[in-house]
């Protein structure tokens, strides 16, 4: 980006658009310098991104416009950037054990067999 902030918000938006070049791979240049003007325009501005689309939608909750992205990593689901922050949801893998759910469920089968 050719411009230099001026003031403490233009250092923190700045800031805000470098966070969401380590979560995608293919953040442009431009792709950078727009999504800092838009978010500079409005403060009800927000940048909401999943892990193959960033979307930037004004104030009314319109979808201006969309970026195909690739994700660096697999660690999160959603992120969303606006004025008070931004947050960042990650991504849980759960695993299940199929022995000892399979017991369980036999266990209170055999309960509910006992109290007829």
């Amino acid at each position: 980006m050719d411009k230099k902030p001026k003031t403490y918000n233009d250092i923190i938006r700045m800031k805000k658009c470098y966070m969401l070049t380590k979560y995608y791979t293919n953040i442009t240049e431009n792709m950078f310098d727009e999504i800092y003007q838009f978010l500079a325009k409005s403060e009800k501005s927000t940048v909401v991104a999943n892990r193959n689309m960033l979307s930037l939608v004004d104030g009314r909750g319109k979808v201006v416009k969309t970026y195909p992205v690739t994700p660096s990593t697999t660690s999160f689901d959603r992120i969303n950037l606006d004025e008070r922050g931004i947050s960042v949801i990650p991504h849980y893998t759960s695993y299940s054990s199929s022995s000892s759910s399979g017991s369980s469920s036999n266990n209170n089968n055999n309960n509910n067999n006992n109290n007829r």
